[in-house]
């Protein structure tokens, strides 16, 4: 016990001499970068860490010192701390593991005086604080910890066909969905002469399409899709995408839609329709309200009677 005394007393140097140096010169020692990496990556400022350290150390060494003179609630005390201690070191290690991957020398010496602590306190302690530490370290492996992170994934993984066309460097994305009239309106003006290659992504599960000549994918996820949206804070379908090397072009609503077709994709109409209808734009303009020309992504519509207004495109480059 008075070598978890004496490692007391060192954890509490340690601890308030990072605190100090933290505190004026904004960073502590470390001998490798893994305490930067870990340091960016916690809610909870490193000098407040080192604190709470300091606190647990000299709490730890204030209740061995009684345990010494023969406190049995004192001593029973500290094996709970100690206990909860290297659990919670358990959790920071297998933060350093699995989310960092990286190591933080003076994370691990923090660890390490912990656990000669619990040593130190006798064999009883040590096999206890052994199998809380195995434990925390194994419900941390067998989780995901990055599964639930949200990772854009290729707009080919959400097509679910596409109709082939002339070979061009710009590629085109149909957004549409099962119950939306207006989605179906911009598919069946497809059938009438166009040239451009367009691959359907569908926010919902789609098994077939109301076109001649479709090239059906092998399996697709429209998830992807729905999530593409959503992050360009997009709530209303249909939706083209036009995209190049160096740019891409949004195009909403079932009329602006048809008219880029048409002016992009039918080249016997070339000079039969103007540009007027199709305003191409190199800045970030927000999606307009959509009236009678969008459905949104969230609920089904129905086809409105007498619909007049157009949505303009959106641009990002």
């Amino acid at each position: 016990m008075f070598l978890s005394f004496f490692i007391a007393l060192i954890g509490c140097l340690v601890t308030g001499t990072q605190s100090v140096l933290i505190y004026l010169q904004g960073e502590g020692v470390c001998f490798n970068e893994g305490c930067t990496i870990v340091d960016s990556l916690t809610r909870v400022d490193p000098l407040y860490f080192n604190l709470a350290g300091f606190v647990f150390f000299l709490v730890a060494a204030i209740g061995l010192s009684s345990a010494r003179k023969g406190s049995d609630l004192s001593k029973r005390f500290i094996s709970l701390i100690l206990l909860a201690a290297l659990a919670a070191e358990g959790v920071l290690f297998a933060f350093q593991v699995i989310i960092s991957e990286a190591f933080c020398s003076y994370c691990l010496i923090i660890l390490s005086l912990i656990a000669l602590m619990n040593l130190f306190m006798g064999l009883k302690q040590f096999f206890k604080a052994g199998v809380i530490f195995s434990a925390v370290l194994l419900a941390s492996f067998v989780l995901d910890y990055h599964g639930g992170r949200i990772k854009p994934q290729p707009l080919e993984n959400g097509t679910m066909a596409l109709v082939a066309g002339a070979e061009s460097e710009t590629e085109l994305f149909l957004f549409i969905s099962s119950t939306c009239e207006h989605c179906k309106k911009v598919l069946e003006s497809l059938d009438d002469g166009q040239t451009c290659t367009i691959k359907f992504n569908p926010i919902d599960r789609l098994d077939t399409l109301p076109l001649d000549g479709v090239e059906k994918t092998a399996s697709y996820d429209p998830d992807i899709n729905l999530a593409f949206l959503k992050r360009l804070e997009i709530q209303e379908i249909p939706v083209l995408l036009s995209r190049s090397e160096s740019s891409m072009t949004l195009i909403t609503g079932e009329r602006a839609i048809q008219a880029y077709i048409d002016e992009q994709c039918r080249p016997q109409l070339k000079g039969v329709i103007g540009t007027s209808s199709i305003e191409m734009t190199s800045s970030y303009q927000p999606p307009l309200p959509i009236a009678d020309d969008g459905c949104t992504i969230e609920e089904a519509c129905e086809d409105p009677q007498g619909a007049t207004s157009e949505q303009s495109p959106i641009s990002i480059q």
